[in-house]
């Protein structure tokens, strides 16, 4: 059974707990829950995803530089094994999703 998306507080701003698996059907939700909290800074708690794809992997890289843009803090923490290696398989990294510039 999916476990559902928390959201927090902490000293860092919003926590939001990624849900275990980020596929195709995830990604509307996933874009809708950060529009709903842009503006404020931000931790994305990967710490329980088990499958990460490619379309929501594209809205992180999107959202990180939204809050780039606006000058709020974007952080993902504890990155599980499965989120990491979701993303070496597309030659990224958490670091990389956080520095990655969008082409104009």
């Amino acid at each position: 059974m999916a476990r559902k998306s928390t959201k927090t507080t902490s000293a860092d701003g919003t926590v939001y707990a990624l849900p275990q698996v980020l596929d195709l059907k995830a990604a509307t939700p996933l874009a809708e829950k950060l529009m709903s909290l842009r503006g404020q800074n931000i931790v994305l708690d990967a710490s329980k995803v088990e499958r990460l794809g490619t379309q929501c992997v594209q809205i992180l890289i999107a959202a990180a530089a939204t809050w780039k843009d606006e000058m709020a803090a974007f952080s993902i923490a504890e990155p599980s094994d499965s989120f990491t290696s979701g993303l070496q398989v597309l030659g990224l990294t958490p670091q990389a999703i956080l520095e990655k510039e969008l082409a104009q």
